[in-house]
C-alpha cells in the first residue's frame, strides 16, 4: 500500500486493523510513502505493524490526541500468545508535543525493532505498566537538532519490568532514557542532544528502577548527571560519560547516587570532559554500599575512587582481600579530626617514623610500627 493518494489515512488504516482483528489477528503491512493521520492509530494486541524502511506514519497538524500510535487492548491473537511486532519505518510526531509510540499496560512478549521515532517532542517511546518482555532493538528516538523539546520530555520511558533495550539512539530530550521498573536490561544506548537549540539534557539515564543493568551505554552531554541513580542494586558496566560541551565548567556528575540508590556496582566505566567543560565529580552522592572499580577518566575534577562494597544489608565483611594482601599509600602527616570515616585505616610515614592510624567512634587512634 502506498501512502501518497489519501490526505488522512486514519479511517483507512483503522478499517484494515479492525478486519485483521476480526479474523483473530494479523499484520498490517505498509510500503514506502507518507501516511498522515489526524488521530491516534490503535493497534490491538492481536495486530502487528510491519513497515518498509521509508514508510512514514505522520501526525498531521491539528492532531487530536497525545500519541501517534497506541499499542494495546483487545483479545490475544488466536494463532499464538504474544503482543506481536512493530517493525521498520518511521513514526513522525511532526514536531508536536506528543508521544510517538505508547505501549499500554498488559501487553506482553512484544518486539519493537528497526524503527525510527522522529520529532515526537514529549516522549519518543513510552512503555507502561503491567506485562513483561516489551523489547526494543535497533531503534532511534530523534528530535531534529534545531527543534526545542517539550518540558519534562523523555526519549525512551519504561514503566514495565523484565524488558530489554539493545542498540538504541536518543537525541534531543530533557531526559534521554528513564526506567521506573525493575529487572530491565539496557545495552549499547547512545543518548545526547544539542543543548543550545534543543535544550539541556539534564539526565542522560534516569535510573529509577531497582536491579536494572546498564551495559556499554553512552551518556553524552548531560548537564546534571550522566546516570542518576534513585533505586538500589543497579549495575553500570563499561559505560561512558562525556560531560556536556555547553554546560558550566567544573559542574555536573557522572554518576549521581541518591540515598535510596545504594548498593550499586560500577565496573570499568570511563568518564571524560575537556579543559573548558570539566566534569566536577565522577561519583557523587550516597556511595554507601557502592562497588566502584576500574574507572578511567580525564577532564574530571574530583569524585574519583575505588570502593569495595560496605554498609550493605547483607551479612558479609565490608573488606576482604586475599592473595597479596592490602597495600596502603603513605601520607606524610597524621589525618585531621574531620577527615575519614569510622573504620578507615591510614599509614603515616614522615620519613623518620611510621604509624598506622585507625578512625574509631572516638576519633583517630595511632599505632606505632616497630
Amino acid at each position: 500500500m502506498d501512502g501518497s493518494e489519501i490526505d488522512d489515512w486514519h479511517e483507512q488504516l483503522t478499517g484494515q486493523i479492525k478486519e485483521l482483528e476480526a479474523r483473530g489477528g494479523g499484520t498490517l503491512e505498509l510500503a514506502d510513502g507518507v501516511y498522515e493521520i489526524t488521530k491516534p492509530l490503535r493497534l490491538p494486541v492481536s495486530v502487528s505493524l510491519v513497515m518498509t524502511p521509508y514508510a512514514v506514519i505522520r501526525a498531521r497538524r491539528g492532531f487530536q490526541g497525545d500519541a501517534v500510535i497506541v499499542k494495546g487492548g483487545g483479545k490475544s491473537s488466536k494463532f499464538c500468545y504474544h503482543g506481536g511486532w512493530i517493525r521498520g519505518g518511521v513514526i513522525d510526531g511532526n514536531r508536536l508535543p506528543l508521544t510517538g509510540l505508547r505501549v499500554e499496560s498488559g501487553v506482553a512478549r512484544m518486539e519493537i525493532a528497526d524503527l525510527e521515532v522522529l520529532n515526537a517532542l514529549h516522549k519518543g517511546i513510552h512503555v507502561l505498566g503491567s506485562g513483561y518482555e516489551t523489547n526494543l532493538t535497533r531503534v532511534r528516538c530523534d528530535v531534529e537538532l534545531n527543534t526545542r523539546y517539550a518540558p519534562q520530555s523523555i526519549g525512551i520511558h519504561f514503566e514495565k519490568g523484565d524488558c530489554k533495550v539493545i542498540l538504541a539512539h536518543v537525541i534531543g530530550y530533557e531526559t534521554g532514557l528513564r526506567s521506573d521498573a525493575s529487572s530491565n536490561w539496557f545495552t549499547m544506548i547512545h543518548v545526547w542532544n544539542s543543548d543550545d537549540t534543543q535544550g539541556p539534557m539534564k539526565y542522560c539515564f534516569y535510573c529509577n528502577g531497582g536491579n536494572n543493568t546498564f551495559n556499554q551505554c553512552y551518556a553524552d552531554s548531560p548537564t546534571i548527571a550522566g546516570f542518576y541513580i534513585t533505586k538500589p542494586h543497579q549495575s553500570m558496566v563499561q559505560c561512558r560519560v562525556y560531560y556536556s560541551r555547553w554546560a558550566k565548567d567544573n559542574s555536573g556528575a557522572g554518576f549521581l547516587i541518591t540515598p535510596e540508590g545504594k548498593h550499586g556496582s560500577y565496573l570499568g566505566n570511563v568518564l571524560f570532559g575537556n579543559n573548558e567543560h570539566r566534569l566536577a565529580e565522577a561519583f557523587s552522592g550516597e556511595l554507601d554500599g557502592a562497588c566502584i572499580l576500574g574507572t578511567s577518566s580525564w577532564g574530571v575534577v574530583g569524585g574519583l575512587e575505588n570502593r569495595i562494597p560496605s554498609g550493605s544489608s547483607v551479612d558479609y565483611p565490608p573488606l576482604n582481600i586475599v592473595g597479596s594482601g592490602v597495600r596502603l599509600t603513605p601520607q606524610a602527616t597524621p589525618p585531621l579530626s574531620d577527615q575519614g570515616v569510622v573504620g578507615e585505616l591510614r599509614w603515616v610515614d614522615d620519613g623518620t617514623a611510621s604509624a598506622l592510624w585507625v578512625k574509631t567512634a572516638r576519633g583517630w587512634k595511632k599505632s606505632e610500627l616497630v
